[in-house]
């Protein structure tokens, strides 16, 4: 007999001001459930639970993506690269006209030949300090400056290499695909003016997509890298990693999760993710259009031999589609998962 009472003294600490005494049944017949059109489920055991839904937005990878730039700033004479366009490395995406490359061109030269004068005297210098007509130190100091003039030279000529880019006549020159891949961005226009080493055109080597989302103060420690995030009924993501220091402004973490290939994700697309965990015992999984809230309290509608009964239950967890919760349920039961209101409207008293 005590361990009645206790247990009743526990369901109601589970449920709240929603009782089982409160519960009410409704009568209908088979014929009215099909005019009105209810739908019915089957209670299951949850696999896991909704911790939260939060809004997102689907990014590339962070090494999916690779930027053409501008070695000399000037004025774009012609683009061939389009947003959608597949190029293979070495292909032409941008001709620019600069006059820096012009002047950087000139003062190739001028040091080239800066260097050949240089490097004559340091071999004459050397040559008059082996004979013993000149200090050696001399020579050396003249050596050094042809190695200085040479450091210069080869710097220059790596600015030319930059990017791969083909040089042309009169400050011409090309900006060609650093890789393989899909053009997604192309930020300049024939006329526009480039700057120094400017982004010109965002190539996308890799279709591997992330969704980055902002987690509550609250829920940092409930996440970790490989929990699963539900981005769709059958489309779900997984955990990469959850920032470990607040945004001063709205009190949250970065969490970025990745997304499964071949999904019909596109980046810059806003969705909403239900991030998940492992679920309590004696918890069911129902959809989330079962769950009715009246007089107070969480309950479902558990289909009996008179027509349903208004069942109470504690929401755990809920998703756009789907909800956790905890009661006197059993698996395979069945409950409606529609027509609710007009259940609602059947109540005795209601």
């Amino acid at each position: 007999m005590l361990r009645q009472i206790y247990c009743g003294l526990m369901i109601s600490a589970c449920f709240g001001s929603v009782s089982l005494a409160q519960a009410k049944d409704v009568v209908i017949s088979p014929s009215q459930v099909e005019q009105l059109e209810i739908a019915m489920t089957r209670v299951k055991p949850a696999a896991s639970e909704a911790v939260a839904v939060l809004p997102g937005t689907v990014v590339p990878a962070s090494n999916a993506r690779i930027t053409a730039a501008a070695p000399f700033s000037g004025t774009v004479q012609k683009v061939d690269a389009l947003p959608g366009q597949v190029v293979r490395k070495g292909d032409p995406l941008v001709v620019v006209m600069s006059r820096d490359l012009v002047e950087a061109q000139g003062n190739l030269a001028q040091q080239e030949a800066e260097l050949s004068r240089a490097a004559a005297v340091a071999r004459w210098k050397r040559d008059l300090a082996d004979k013993k007509i000149l200090s050696p130190a001399v020579a050396e100091e003249a050596e050094a400056h042809v190695q200085k003039s040479e450091a210069g030279i080869a710097a220059l000529r790596r600015t030319f290499a930059i990017g791969g880019i083909e040089i042309g006549e009169g400050g011409r020159y090309t900006i060609v695909a650093p890789e393989d891949g899909k053009v997604v961005i192309a930020t300049v226009q024939p006329g526009s003016q480039v700057e120094e080493m400017t982004a010109a055109v965002t190539i996308s080597t890799s279709d591997e997509l992330w969704i980055e989302a902002q987690l509550p103060a609250d829920l940092v420690q409930q996440v970790r890298p490989g929990d699963p995030v539900e981005i769709a009924p059958g489309l779900q993501a997984t955990v990469l990693s959850v920032g470990g220091t607040l945004d001063p402004v709205t009190r949250s973490a970065t969490l970025l999760a990745a997304v499964p290939p071949g999904s019909p994700l596109i980046a810059g697309q806003l969705v909403s993710v239900t991030l998940k965990r492992a679920p309590e015992t004696g918890s069911y999984e129902v959809p989330a259009s079962a769950v009715a809230w009246i007089n107070d309290g969480h309950a479902v509608f558990v289909r009996n031999s008179a027509g349903f009964a208004l069942t109470p239950i504690v929401l755990k967890g809920k998703s756009r589609t789907s909800a956790t919760i905890a009661g006197q349920l059993a698996p395979d039961q069945e409950i409606a998962a529609s027509g609710l209101p007009q259940l609602e409207a059947l109540l005795p008293g209601e």
